[in-house]
């Protein structure tokens, strides 16, 4: 009977409801009832429960709403605001203004910075060429024997562009033959079973270490037996670079009939050394009037022998150097 008894009060009174049954937390132990909120390790469950969300009287974040930071679904929207903007053609072409605005004042600034070391304008009439002028170049500078006329037409108001006259230097064509030279050069390795990143870098330096050694030895010659010509720093380089024409033709040729490399650098360095010798003895040497301006005719002859030699000087390495920077890639 008390056995019975005891289990009936049990069944009336099962102890204190389980918290949050849905989360399967235990039941308080202990002495006294704690309160279940201890036990929760992150959000309420209205947040997780729409029936609790509505029966419970507290505020929790409805869907939708920020929660962490995170944007409402109204809120994402604002992203698109920039590219709606760029897509308004009063907007674009705002833009756009803008932007060429920034690039002529950057293109401004880079001029005037340059035109400080070295006159832009000066530069762009080295490069003032067309295809016909370069095509008559390339065959005076290989075929110089059969022309007649050497002489520079000055314009009085301006230079006249090397375009429009084909005794005039320009920049355009060493510069082209410079890389070809580089180009070829690393074909003529790759055919001898030579080439090497590092080969290819060594013959392009060596190259520019020459022509700088070159032009450098012209300019002190002109300082040091001080005498004044119609040469200036970029007539000097172009006219010490238009060997690089001969040199690829010579290394081409190798390419071809390898026995026939001499007899081609024989005929480019007799070209080149006519080439700069008539082209460079107007600008080097002096007119015969120097009398009629009081010049003692001594003075004008020592000046004459000394420009004969600079001319002589300037035309005779060119041989040496042409030998010494294809001697490595003609093909045997």
């Amino acid at each position: 009977m008390r056995k019975a008894r005891r289990t009936a009060e049990m069944q009336q009174d099962p102890g204190p409801p389980m918290p949050y049954p849905q989360y399967g937390y235990p039941p308080p132990s202990g002495p006294t009832h704690q309160d279940p909120s201890m036990y929760m390790t992150g959000p309420p469950a209205a947040m997780y429960n729409p029936a609790a969300q509505a029966a419970s009287p507290g505020y929790y974040p409805q869907q939708g709403m920020p929660y962490m930071g995170m944007p409402m679904s109204g809120e994402q929207n604002n992203f698109s605001m920039p590219t709606q903007l760029l897509q308004n053609p009063a907007v674009a072409n705002m833009a756009m203004q803008y932007g060429q605005s920034l690039m002529g004042q950057g293109k401004e600034a880079l001029d005037r910075e340059l035109n400080k070391y070295v006159a832009t304008s000066r530069v762009k009439y080295y490069f003032s060429v067309d295809t016909a002028y370069v095509a008559k170049k390339l065959m005076l500078l290989l075929f110089p024997f059969t022309h007649r006329d050497w002489s520079i037409k000055y314009n009085p108001d301006e230079p006249v562009q090397p375009r429009y006259e084909v005794n005039a230097p320009d920049l355009y064509i060493p510069v082209m033959a410079f890389v070809t030279y580089v180009l070829i050069g690393g074909v003529s390795l790759g055919l001898q079973e030579r080439f090497s990143p590092e080969a290819l870098g060594i013959q392009a330096s060596t190259a520019l270490v020459w022509a700088i050694i070159e032009v450098v030895a012209i300019v002190v010659t002109l300082y040091v037996m001080n005498l004044q010509t119609k040469l200036t720093s970029f007539d000097i380089v172009a006219f010490s670079s238009y060997k690089y024409v001969g040199m690829i033709f010579a290394i081409l040729v190798s390419f071809v009939v390898p026995s026939a490399y001499h007899l081609a650098l024989i005929y480019v360095s007799s070209a080149t050394m006519f080439f700069l010798i008539r082209s460079l003895k107007v600008q080097i040497l002096p007119e015969p009037s120097n009398a009629a301006y009081g010049v003692d005719s001594s003075f004008a002859g020592e000046g004459s022998k000394r420009r004969t030699y600079l001319l002589l000087f300037m035309a005779g390495i060119q041989p040496l150097l042409i030998w010494w920077l294809t001697r490595q890639l003609a093909r045997p």
